[in-house]
Order: C-alpha cells, then structure tokens, then sequence
C-alpha cells in the first residue's frame, strides 16, 4: 500500500458535496463502532468490578477455609488443633467459631438474624476488627452485641441500646421439641463490611457469649482459617484436607460460594456476547455504506483505471476506508470509554444528584401540590441492597481493552473486502459510458 491508495481512501470517507464533512453513512458507521466499543469496556470493566468486589468481600469477610466435625458434632479439643494449625507457615490465624440462626427482638419487632460467635481477649480475629467501626475496645472485653450499619440505623430510629437473641438450645424431646434459649445483650457497636447481607442480618458477640447462648459449653462448631496466599486455596485446603479429613469437612470459600461465582462468569460471558453483536452489526453498517460509496464513485473509479489503476489498488482503497472507519470509531470508543469507566462513580453521582433535584423541585411546583402530590423518594441508580455492596466498582483489563480494538477495527476491515472486491471488478469503459 503506497501513499496513492491512502491519500485516495482518506479522501473517499468525506462527503461528495463539501470535502470538509464526513459523508452521512460514514460518520453513521463511525458512530456505531464507537458505540459497541464504549460500551463494551464501560460494561464489562464494571462486571470485572462487581465480580472482584464481591469476591473480595466473601474472602476477606469469611474465612478463606473452614474445619467443621462430618457429624456436625461439637468440636471440644479446638484449642489443640488451633495450636497445630496455627504452627503452619500457610496459615495466619486460626479461630474457632460458633454460627447459628436467631430471632432478633426489639422494641416489639422480630426479625432473623446471623449470630457469629469468634474470638476472645486472647485470639481478636483481624477479619472482624477491621470491620468495627464503634466499640472496638470493647470487643471481647465486655458482654454484647455488635450489628451491622444497616441493622443499626433501624436499632437507632427506635432508640434501642439492649436486644433480644433467641436461639435454639437444649435437647429435643417428644413432648417438648427444641428449647429455645433467650439472651438479653447490650448494643457495644456497629461493623460494615460494604457487604450488604452481611451489614443487615449478621450480629457479631465473642466465643464465650455465643457459647452462653447456645448451652454449648467450651466447645465450637468450627474452625475459620485465614491463609497467606488465596491464590494457593485448592492446594491449602488438599493439604489440610489429607491431615484433618478423616474427622472434618474442609471446605473453602470458593466452595460455600460456588453457584454465585459461576453465575457472575456466566453474566460476564453472555453480556460480552451480546455486546459483541453491537460491532458485527457495525461491520454490516460499514459494508452498506461503502457499497453507497462504490456505486457513488463508479466515475471516479474508471477514470482512475483508465489512468493505470490496476484492480489491487482499487480494492486497497476501499478496504482501507473500512479499516480508517474501524479505526477513528474504535479509538474514540477506547478513549471515551476509558474516561467514563475511570470517573463513572462521579458521573453516577451526578445523574441521580440532577434527577433528585429535578424531582424536588418539580414535586414542589404549584401544579404538583394541586393535584395533592407532595412526596418524592430519592433515586439511586444503583441500590445497595440489590447489589450487595455500596460502590459502583470497576476494573479495567488492559488485555480486554487491547482485545476489543483489534476485533472491532478487524471486523471493519473484513466489512470492507466485499465492496472492495465490486469496485475492483468494475471496467473503466462500461463505468465511464454510462457516467
């Protein structure tokens, strides 16, 4: 390709009548490349996002292993296997647990909740300091309760200090069923995780209360197990399970998460599909436009090979304004996309603060307070308790970004080739006859 095809090609994107503007159906083809390439790294960099969050959340929450009896049996020996477990180099902490389901009671309202019973004076879980944001001197220290940021707005509305945990406890009998047990625990504090599930139904209280409550005595019901490196999980947990798998079920995050983990893949697969579809319906918008651009330059196009033109350098034209359209809309799509993914926190932010602020002042209007309308609930674009967490989260993959341009400007090319291959076949007598 010589600067001739070029210098040729680049002339053909502008328009017929003015050589100042881009023609109609090539800034209509631009504009469709750019759009499935914005989108494409606008969505899937947020997807990439989501799944990290989330998955971050899950690990760094929970633990990244857990030891709990096959026979779902009271562990009584845990200080002894904490002790070994804690003497291995790939694990940095051992805790042993208590979890079971409640009913959380206050001011005459009863609503399910998470108890997670972990650490003691001796042994405070990083996993669940790192989340107290009031009380944290407390913990462990002194009796009582931490809920969750959005357990406690509710816990605050009713000016509640002092709550009500019933749990199941004691044997079961024929006559009597299980026993449920009642434990009155002061409020110490709050914790967020930015979780959502966990910020609305999870109470965390040390070993030894939910030892109380529970009537289980000195004992756990598991073992949470923090390693030093999460990309070794499978081989940690084959190790531990090989030591301890004759008397425990060893079983990691990634396993009690698994079906969420393959949904967010699966969503991320399909919704790359689909928007794939978007730049293959471009190529076929370019293919369209430069079959209008042949039949617009059958003069020109015999002239050009009456001069000498041979037919490789016509097609060489026309498959270079395929690829100059894929081109300028794929940078400008990268470019663009790139900048909203990187600031779409604030662009969110600035959505919902002027349709809230649309929405109050049109509430407010004389017309609105006649016809008795005076509410309006705020709008938030992304709801946290739909979402599980509290941000809007994205992660760009460089390789991704690189991968869309290259099929995106690949794919305009190819569109090219048909039209490309008319023109060339095209004879300069009959062409210039009929002109």
């Amino acid at each position: 390709m010589g600067f001739f095809e070029f210098f040729i090609g680049f002339r053909y994107l502008k328009s017929k009548k003015s050589q100042s503007f881009i023609s109609f159906n090539t800034l209509l083809s631009m504009i469709i490349v750019f759009l499935g390439v914005f989108i494409l790294i606008v969505v899937i960099s947020v997807m990439n996002g989501f799944q990290s969050q989330i998955k971050d959340k899950i690990l760094d929450v929970n633990a990244h292993i857990t030891l709990e009896h096959r026979k779902k049996k009271p562990i009584y020996n845990y200080e002894k296997i904490v002790a070994q477990l804690n003497k291995r180099k790939e694990i940095v902490s051992a805790h042993p647990y208590i979890q079971g389901q409640a009913l959380f009671r206050y001011s005459g309202n009863i609503v399910p909740a998470m108890i997670m019973g972990i650490g003691t004076p001796e042994s405070k879980p990083q996993n669940v300091t790192k989340f107290l944001k009031s009380g944290k001197e407390l913990y462990t220290k002194k009796r009582g309760i931490y809920v969750g940021s959005q357990m406690r707005t509710q816990l605050f509305w009713y000016n509640v200090s002092w709550v009500d945990l019933i749990v199941p406890k004691g044997n079961v009998s024929a006559k009597m069923g299980m026993t449920p047990g009642i434990g009155k625990f002061p409020v110490l504090g709050h914790f967020k995780t930015g979780y959502y599930e966990y910020d609305t139904s999870l109470v965390i209280m040390s070993l030894k209360d939910a030892q109380r409550l529970f009537a289980l005595g000195n004992v756990s019901m598991g073992l949470a197990l923090k390693v030093n490196d999460v990309w070794q999980l499978d081989k940690i947990k084959k190790q531990l399970s090989i030591t301890y798998g004759n008397d425990f079920d060893v079983t990691s995050a990634k396993d009690k998460n698994q079906n969420l983990f393959h949904a967010l893949q699966l969503e991320k697969l399909i919704m790359t599909i689909i928007l794939f579809l978007v730049i293959i319906s471009a190529g076929f918008t370019i293919m369209g436009t430069l079959v209008m651009v042949v039949m617009e330059k059958r003069k020109a196009i015999g002239i050009l090979k009456s001069m000498g033109a041979k037919p490789n350098a016509i097609m060489t034209i026309f498959v270079l304004e395929g690829f100059l359209i894929g081109l300028i809309g794929t940078i400008t799509g990268v470019v663009l996309g790139l900048a909203a993914t990187l600031n779409l926190e604030a662009i969110i932010k600035w959505i919902e603060k002027t349709i809230n602020d649309g929405g109050t002042w049109l509430y407010s209007t004389w017309l609105f307070k006649q016809l008795g309308i005076t509410g309006f609930n705020a709008v938030k674009l992304v709801p946290d308790n739909v979402y599980y967490i509290d941000t809007i989260p994205t992660q760009v993959e460089p390789e991704f970004v690189v991968l869309i341009s290259v099929i995106a400007v690949f794919i305009a090319t190819v569109a090219a080739i048909f039209p490309a291959w008319q023109a060339s076949r095209q004879k300069p007598v009959d062409t210039i006859r009929y002109e």
